[in-house]
């Protein structure tokens, strides 16, 4: 009888303890969906604002060239004009100088006086163009400095452009250079609205349904890492990816969200490995299923939909200090 009450409460002692564990698996299961849903929708509030400045450089560079052309047809209106104000000026001083002579030359007091009210009357309008005509120098002289500002604005915004442009140009020639042994398989190198996408499929880095790195991916990641470490004018997002088959896994996955953040931020780790890539530039962000690049049902699009993308977008910030 002892036997058996002894036997009892070690069995209820073990389920107790075994309930413990799963409950406290539970808590970090819980805790760690938190952190990773917390992260994601830091990473899609930075993509966002990275967007709109994006979008707010090309809106006052469209801005700024709408009001260029406006102040180009406003210089030639006003240089017509001008034109024709010193022609009339011209003109009555020709008129002038005919009725000063004949004045000279009359022989009646009555067309002496006449002759003469007429170049008072001609003075008088002669005084008036000339003033108009000053009027539309000055305006003339404002419009010009106004285009002048407006060009050196355009023209540094332009280079400026141009130099990023230049600069994600080297930066993946680069890039190519350093990863050309990964080129054909599972990995290719793009460029899209002024960003270097650099996108690897899953078959280089992770295993179905897992977020551990393997070697010959890792090993693609670091090269990747040691280019943007020259380049700090470049910030970095890395986006995970699946395709639309439910996560069927255990453990702190409970669906293809947190999939995508966890093979997102294993890939963050490794490019910060070497402590040379500063953190501040780099983003980790998870897209689930819902930015495939194929929308086909078939296994083929699924296993390109699987992938992780590496975003390089070059620092507005120097362009932003234009509009200030």
């Amino acid at each position: 009888m002892k036997t058996i009450e002894k036997t009892i409460l070690i069995l209820f002692i073990a389920i107790s303890a075994a309930s413990c564990v799963t409950q406290e698996k539970y808590n970090e299961a819980k805790e760690s969906e938190a952190r990773y849903y917390d992260e994601a929708r830091r990473c899609g509030e930075s993509l966002a604002s990275a967007n709109v400045k994006n979008k707010e450089l090309e809106a006052e560079l469209t801005r700024l060239k709408a009001l260029k052309a406006k102040a180009d047809a406003d210089t030639a209106k006003l240089s017509k004009e001008l034109r024709r104000v010193q022609d009339d000026c011209n003109n009555m001083q020709e008129q002038n100088r005919a009725l000063l002579e004949k004045l000279q030359t009359s022989k009646s007091k009555e067309e002496a006086q006449a002759m003469l009210a007429e170049i008072q009357a001609l003075q008088s309008e002669l005084i008036k163009r000339e003033d108009a005509l000053f009027q539309a120098e000055r305006q003339l002289s404002d419009k010009q400095k106004e285009l002048e500002l407006r060009n050196a604005k355009i023209s540094e915004l332009t280079d400026l452009i141009a130099d990023k442009e230049r600069k994600m140009q080297e930066i993946k020639e680069k890039i190519k250079k350093a990863l050309t042994s990964y080129e054909g398989d599972g990995l290719q190198i793009t460029t899209k609205n002024g960003r270097i996408y650099v996108s690897l499929d899953e078959q280089l880095l992770f295993q179905s349904g897992k977020w551990d790195v393997d070697a010959r991916g890792a090993a693609a990641i670091s090269k990747l890492s040691t280019v943007l470490a020259q380049h700090k004018d470049i910030n970095v997002m890395v986006e995970g990816h699946t395709d639309n088959v439910p996560y069927n896994g255990s453990g702190n996955i409970l669906d293809n969200w947190d999939l995508s953040v966890k093979r997102a931020t294993a890939i963050v780790r490794i490019l910060l490995k070497s402590g040379d890539l500063e953190p501040e530039r780099v983003i980790a962000s998870g897209r689930s299923e819902y930015n495939p690049v194929d929308t086909d049902n078939t296994s083929d699009a699924r296993k390109r939909n699987r992938r992780t993308e590496i975003i390089l977008s070059p620092n507005l910030d120097e362009l932003m200090k234009i509009f200030e």
